[in-house]
């Protein structure tokens, strides 16, 4: 960390503190100038390690690609990696005879290109099953989409009472997510103590077992597990995985990423055809995800197959409470002759599969590489410009517009760095070039609040999405530690839902508050979220210190005819002794933030109602009925600070 400081710092003061205090969810990728400039010296760091345990596998398989590597600081952790696997580096792989790659579950079978070289046109032409006749029977329900009222903790009293007897498997994302389920849970298994736990499971009775983030690579067949839950969205580990999610969010390939995964878990407990098991999919942002209409057409038709059928035996009950949706679940725990014949005469019908699907930029890219470890970067120049041509979405081409950049790097850093500016505009989550970027003044949209908020929910079709999606949202909106960074962009995402203007100037330039709201007549929110402070007795230095800074930016930044209110997200409105708080500091507490759910809550159910969020008079009553309008807003869900 030290060699690589000075990099660091200049693409975040405050986000590089966070990396050197071992924050959780603080994670910076290294400039790919800076490793090439220093690869000789962060190689004699390494070398002498070459043969301790944590390196003594992966070092031979890349140290002749470290200068092509992606390195990443976080959390008390380094990682190094390059961004498509060496696999010539095991012989006995690349010179096998045959490989046959085996999966139920690809929504894009590019990894198979990427990961393992193999030939795009054979991975296109997959050899299926006839039909999915020797799959078992999976009523898939989706209980917050019948009902957006129905509560997470109403669905683990279900599990509970059931867990007496049937073995219930609850998989979910992270360690921190775990603990929601400890009062219920008989046991909890991470990867030291999963094999023990699935043995136990398939032996006999145990109650209710918790996986943390194992959604592949377990057989749970038969009464090892009747009714299987997956809570919330899959989220990925190590921290180059981390700062991919971030610069693909919202992307068509995040998209894919998360169904498979999703779509893997499901299959845990369905191992034969002889295997019957109900799924409950759970929590508002993985509701809202698979009630994307891009999304169900990721899934197997098997799966698709399935969720509509949950789709369809659960119409009449839409709406209604959680104990209609008991009778549902026990047609299928009892085995109902007619259920079962429904449910396998549904899986017999799908549709055919579609043919393998890859990716072009994946083809493009893994080419690229290739050619880059042989030093034909002009080469991988080459292809990795056709990649960033085959995609569209924006976010994505500027995604793979930094890995041009990085092949340019090596024969024209001066254009690798324009590359990399185009990049960043495209996607601010991406590395920021040597000179930085403009920052761009937010402005309020055009006309009311309240039309600026109709504009925000033209993407909703119905009532129940634009619930789903506000639940979504509220669900972010939590404390801990765990989910900070998840927290700020839901704050982004508010403002915007509210109908102000709404950006993170920290997130996007790399200087500035979390978040910077514009409420129109020139007056603007500046907000610092430390929503992880929750064991905090009162606000520390650090972060008084911060706000502070964050209203000196804003006045650089703004002319005087701008005015600011400095707001912090934090659980104490006293700064310790050492510390001083900005005279005009507002907190939004525990007791606010609940607050402002409520009323965010009341809000959505009063403009849901005949497609009220279109109409903007409606949408500017309900704004001003429930104190969310700019001029009530800090009065309504902030106290002084002292």
């Amino acid at each position: 960390m030290e060699l690589f400081a000075d990099d660091l710092e200049q693409q975040s003061e405050q986000l590089f503190l966070d990396v050197q205090a071992d924050d959780p969810t603080a994670v910076m990728s290294v400039p790919f100038w800076a490793w090439e400039r220093k690869i000789k010296q962060a190689t004699a760091i390494l070398h002498p390690h070459r043969k301790d345990d944590i390196l003594q596998w992966p070092w031979p398989l890349i140290r002749d690609v470290l200068p092509l590597c992606q390195v990443a600081f976080g959390g008390g952790h380094l990682e190094i990696a390059p961004r498509y696997l060496p696999i010539d580096n095991i012989p006995a792989f690349t010179d096998a005879t045959r490989h046959i790659y085996m999966t139920a579950t690809l929504a894009d079978d590019g990894i198979l290109v990427s990961h393992f070289q193999a030939d795009p046109d054979e991975v296109l032409h997959p050899i299926r099953p006839k039909s999915g006749g020797d799959i078992g029977d999976r009523m898939i329900l989706a209980p917050q989409e019948i009902n957006p009222d129905i509560t997470v903790d109403e669905i683990k009293d279900l599990a509970l009472r059931r867990s007496k007897d049937v073995n219930v498997c609850v998989i979910v994302p992270s360690r921190a997510r775990a603990k929601y389920w400890d009062d219920v849970a008989s046991q909890t298994l991470d990867k030291d103590s999963i094999e023990a736990g699935t043995e136990r499971l398939r032996q006999g009775h145990v109650g209710i077992t918790v996986f943390i983030n194992k959604y592949d690579g377990v057989d749970l067949p038969a009464e090892a597990c009747e009714i299987l839950i997956i809570d919330g969205l899959p989220e990925v580990e190590g921290l180059l995985a981390r700062t991919e999610q971030l610069a693909l969010n919202e992307t068509r390939r995040q998209l894919v990423r998360q169904i498979q995964r999703i779509e893997q878990g499901m299959g845990r407990g369905v191992r034969s055809s002889e295997d019957h098991c109900v799924v409950l999919l759970i929590g508002s942002r993985l509701t809202q995800r698979i009630h994307n209409p891009e999304a169900w057409s990721l899934f197997s038709p098997a799966t698709r197959a399935q969720l509509a059928l949950g789709k369809e035996i659960t119409e009449q009950i839409r709406g209604k409470p959680l104990g209609d949706l008991e009778a549902v679940i026990d047609l299928c725990l009892s085995e109902d002759e007619d259920w079962v014949d429904t449910s396998k005469s549904a899986i017999v019908n799908a549709d055919e599969a579609e043919p393998g699907h890859v990716e072009p930029s994946t083809i493009f890219l893994r080419k690229a590489f290739d050619a880059a470890r042989l030093k034909r970067f002009d080469k991988a120049k080459e292809l990795a410009q056709n990649a960033v041509s085959s995609v569209t979405e924006r976010r994505a081409k500027g995604y793979l517009k930094q890995q041009l950049a990085e092949y340019v790097h090596h024969i024209n850093p001066s254009q690798a760095q324009e590359i990399q500016l185009s990049a960043v505009e495209m996607n601010r989550a991406l590395i920021r070039p040597i000179q930085g970027i403009t920052y761009s003044k937010l402005q309020m949209p055009k006309g009311s609040q309240a039309a600026a908020a109709v504009k925000a929910m033209e993407r909703h079709l119905e009532k129940n999405e634009l619930i789903l999606w506000v639940n979504s949202l509220i669900e972010v909106l939590a404390w801990g530690e765990a989910n900070s960074k998840r927290f700020e962009r839901a704050m982004r995402d508010l403002g915007t839902f509210l109908g102000f203007g709404s950006q993170m100037p920290e997130d996007d330039y790399g200087k500035g508050p979390d978040n910077l709201w514009s409420l129109g007549g020139l007056e603007y929110l500046v907000i610092e979220c430390k929503s992880g402070a929750t064991g905090a007795k009162t606000i520390n230095k650090h972060d008084c210190n911060q706000l502070t800074g964050s209203m000196a930016w804003f006045g650089k930044q703004y002319d005087k005819s701008c005015s600011a209110t400095p707001i912090m997200v934090h659980p104490k409105i006293n700064p310790e002794n050492a510390a001083t708080l900005h005279p005009d500091a507002r907190i939004i507490t525990v007791e606010k933030l609940d607050k402002l759910i409520e009323s965010l809550r009341g809000y959505v159910r009063a403009i849901g109602g005949e497609n009220g969020y279109t109409d903007e008079k409606i949408v500017a009553r309900q704004l001003r009925d429930f104190g969310l309008t700019a001029e009530a807003f800090v009065r309504n869900f902030t106290v002084k600070g002292k």
